[in-house]
């Protein structure tokens, strides 16, 4: 069977759940996209330790774990803010409730420190039970209808009432009340951030740090010879159309069904095997730490930057649920 198109080599490798911090009903998102680490120079080749022997490394620690918002942050802030936004909506009489944060699909072996793997599948029950689909299947999506708010909500919740922009001037009076400079979203978002203009969740510079760490990890040499003895592998259980665990993990047909497949469990088993055989995971996490380790060290200032901005939103999001 031809081997079928599959996701950008910089994302395969990420079981990424959705937790984009909401932004509001006008759509604007709290995080960013990764396209711009990609117009980033190359990283130079790090020297790379003694590769640990693992079948995951959900529970080992990455460098830019400190640098990026985890789960349980992420959920923190995000009730914060919802707190904070329908509070304000309140205040002119709106009945609105923010928007809920999209359900997290994680698995029981999910790292708590980051929000993606990075690797893949790595449990090789859930591999045999689930293949590659989430544990318990792929759950439909409700049939959930977007709408349109009304005119005063939108205004209020970002201050402007112009569909294209994400944030506007504020100064609209909504049943007697002014609304703030970029709304009500704006408002959360200043008193979590501390910063006027601030923006909910990882900056910009964190995230492409995670995508560009985790390209260059991907195409390095040495993560490349582990992908080849998987590959060699994969031929000996009658597996021989992809060429690395990206493919398989990505295969479009896996997406087609709600619960697993015989094709796809079959793939799935050999794909868990061969990591071991190989020992892809432990030596693909060796190098992208080094990868990791030397964008930490090559901006000190820039780095704790971001870490304090992100101290920021912790402390101040645990303020406003205690308050």
């Amino acid at each position: 069977m031809p081997r079928r198109p599959r996701p950008s080599r910089r994302t395969s490798g990420l079981l990424v759940l959705p937790l984009l911090l909401a932004a509001g009903c006008a759509g604007a998102n709290a995080v960013s996209s990764h396209a711009g680490s990609a117009s980033l120079p190359p990283l130079p080749k790090p020297s790379v330790g003694v590769a640990p022997v693992t079948d995951s490394a959900n529970a080992l620690p990455l460098p830019l774990d400190g640098y990026l918002l985890n789960p349980a942050q992420i959920a923190s802030v995000q009730q914060a803010q919802a707190k904070l936004v329908d509070a304000c909506m309140a205040g002119f009489g709106l009945d609105f409730h923010f928007p809920p944060a999209s359900k997290e699909l994680r698995e029981p072996d999910a790292p708590t420190t980051r929000v993606d793997g990075r690797y893949g599948r790595q449990n090789a029950q859930l591999m045999a039970r689930w293949g590659y689909h989430p544990e318990g299947g792929t759950p439909a999506d409700g049939g959930v209808q977007k709408t349109t708010p009304p005119p005063e909500v939108m205004v209020a919740e970002t201050g402007t009432d112009k569909p294209t922009e994400r944030f506007g001037p504020g100064g609209q009076v909504i049943n007697g009340h002014k609304v703030p400079e970029r709304g009500c979203l704006g408002q959360a978002n200043r008193r979590l951030t501390g910063t006027p203009d601030g923006q909910i969740g990882d900056p910009q510079s964190a995230i492409d740090a995670k995508f560009r760490t985790m390209g260059a990890a991907q195409d390095d040499p040495r993560t490349q010879a582990a992908f080849a003895q998987w590959a060699a592998c994969m031929k000996e259980h009658g597996v021989a159309e992809y060429t690395d665990p990206l493919a398989a993990m990505s295969d479009s047909e896996w997406a087609r069904t709600p619960q697993p497949g015989a094709r796809e469990l079959k793939v799935a088993g050999a794909d868990a095997d061969c990591r071991h055989r190989a020992n892809v995971v432990g030596i693909w996490y060796s190098v992208d730490y080094a990868y990791q380790q030397e964008v930490v060290d090559a901006d000190p200032a820039g780095m704790a930057k971001i870490k304090a901005g992100l101290e920021t939103q912790v402390r101040n999001a645990a303020e406003v649920l205690g308050s």
